[in-house]
């Protein structure tokens, strides 16, 4: 293990896990137990500001950095197996041609993006369409699961989240983040239903699952989906087109 100096809030350091050199940064919070989270390729430790050296954690937790670790790995594979190309944009899961000729639009049928992303103005009026075309879907979705669950909900954002795909207020607000653009349809929808049924149960307990289940009798590939796809999104957004962030709606 190394390790790299830093304050008392944040220092970095490596593991070695599986054969390579895993990254992992310390936060010190105001919590009362100490977690590890894998939210891209790197392992985030956050402790109590009162613990001493993690040391100890990461040796205890060995094993499961070990499995996440290779899961990981897994998914980036897959991801690049499915990373054929980046010379268009992936729109609801299908990928589209982009030409930079006339004015910015999307035309679904033929699957094609008319935009020039090397203009700025044009990105952001593609950045808008976008937004609302997730925007559009997700409140159809969500008042969709709304009334079959009787779960009412306040507001729709689409958000540019860093660290979740979705989420739900305590003032009843789904928000969205605006990188499900890229994500399949079915898969967006399930997102919805799975942030619409915390309305109801605000924990992941056996209730929720069972709602779950009753909607996507395969959840749980849905959710081995959705972790691959994280990376997925990560990746290709590091290797093609520039569109990570849109005003929130």
């Amino acid at each position: 293990m190394k390790k790299s100096s830093g304050d008392s809030k944040s220092f970095s350091g490596t593991l070695r896990v599986n054969g390579a050199e895993l990254p992992y940064y310390v936060e010190r919070r105001s919590v009362k137990y100490p977690r590890l989270e894998f939210k891209t390729a790197k392992l985030l430790v956050v402790v109590p500001k009162s613990m001493g050296d993690e040391t100890r954690l990461l040796e205890k937790k060995s094993d499961w950095i070990a499995k996440k670790h290779a899961e990981i790995q897994r998914a980036i594979e897959n991801v690049e197996s499915r990373m054929r190309s980046t010379n268009g944009l992936f729109i609801f899961g299908d990928l589209f041609e982009i030409q930079e000729g006339g004015s910015v639009g999307i035309d679904f049928n033929r699957k094609i993006v008319r935009c020039n992303l090397k203009n700025k103005n044009q990105v952001n009026r593609l950045l808008a369409i976008l937004r609302r075309h997730l925007f559009n879907e997700a409140t159809r979705a969500a008042k969709n699961y709304s009334k079959k669950f009787g779960a009412r909900f306040n507001k729709v954002f689409v958000k540019n989240q860093r660290t979740k795909w979705a989420s739900c207020s305590s003032r009843k607000n789904l928000s969205f983040n605006f990188k499900l653009i890229y994500l399949p349809k079915e898969l967006v929808r399930y997102v919805v239903c799975h942030e619409v049924l915390h309305l109801k149960e605000k924990r992941h307990d056996k209730a929720f699952w069972e709602m779950t289940e009753r909607e996507f009798k395969d959840y749980k590939q849905m959710e081995k989906n959705l972790f691959e796809y994280w990376f997925f999104v990560q990746k290709y957004l590091a290797a093609g087109p520039k569109l990570v962030t849109a005003p929130c709606i």
